[in-house]
């Protein structure tokens, strides 16, 4: 037993049974379809273009999102966040949400969580973020909504042959999960980027994933707004998950946008 998560679990119980800070401080927002969740273990939701068209922060602060909040500081336990509760009353190890509470992504906002109102927005500390599907790969293990190549594949033989159909075309419409094409208008890329200047300055971590993440030209945006910050979020930790598969150039590209940021502090 570890006596940070003791400790992290019985203020979490003061508050309700269900109440888990990563609601609030942690999101992947996969920009490309729409979708969002904090924590990666409830299914993700629809961001509602109406919702974004008046506040841009409802990339993470949906209104489906707020109600799970309200459930927990009342005491409740959101039906999605089961992964967590089988754990807890079938088991005596920590679930995730004592691990992800205690980060220090989570940990240092506990009173300002507790205290706040459940409709109020919320800036993440660890956000995740896929631009767009566009990719250079379609490995097995990923999805069309995250491949390109696997999209374009998926178009012309139709889904893989299983039951139900896994991955076909259709399926993704019946899910709305049809993703907006890299070279197409994004209405949530563009709340993104609306959003960025003051989300960047609360991060502790950035991660940014794909698609393939060096094929899509809001990576770059986002190396390049870091080196011109003359006030940079010095403690920010930046992940890009790459396949390095790309060109060379790309490769030496990245190299150098990484040094400048490395080596300036």
């Amino acid at each position: 037993m570890s006596e940070i998560h003791d400790i992290t679990k019985e203020k979490l119980n003061g508050v309700g049974c269900g109440f888990c800070l990563a609601k609030w401080t942690q999101v992947t927002m996969h920009l490309q379809t729409g979708f969002n969740h904090s924590c990666h273990h409830p299914s993700v939701h629809k961001i509602p273009l109406e919702e974004i068209k008046l506040n841009s922060k409802a990339l993470h602060n949906t209104k489906y999102k707020k109600t799970k909040r309200r459930e927990m500081l009342k005491g409740g336990r959101p039906s999605e966040c089961d992964y967590c509760w089988n754990i807890e009353d079938n088991s005596s190890s920590y679930s995730d949400r004592i691990y992800k509470s205690a980060e220090p992504w989570s940990e240092p906002y506990f009173d300002e969580i507790k205290n706040s109102r459940w409709n109020e927005d919320f800036n993440p500390r660890y956000v995740e973020v896929s631009f767009s599907n566009v990719c250079n790969f379609k490995c097995s293990y990923c999805g069309p909504e995250y491949s390109s190549q696997w999209l374009q594949e998926t178009k012309q033989f139709g889904g893989y042959p299983t039951t139900p159909i896994y991955n076909s075309y259709e399926s993704l419409e019946i899910r709305d999960s049809v993703p907006i094409l890299h070279s197409e208008y994004n209405p949530y890329v563009e709340a993104f980027w609306d959003w960025w200047p003051e989300l960047y300055n609360d991060l502790h971590t950035f991660r940014i994933t794909g698609g393939e993440p060096l094929l899509s030209k809001d990576t770059w945006k986002v190396l390049d707004y870091i080196i011109e910050q003359k006030n940079p979020n010095r403690e920010l930790k930046l992940a890009i998950n790459s396949n390095l598969g790309g060109e060379d150039e790309l490769i030496d590209r990245l190299i150098e946008k990484l040094k400048i940021i490395t080596e300036e502090n």
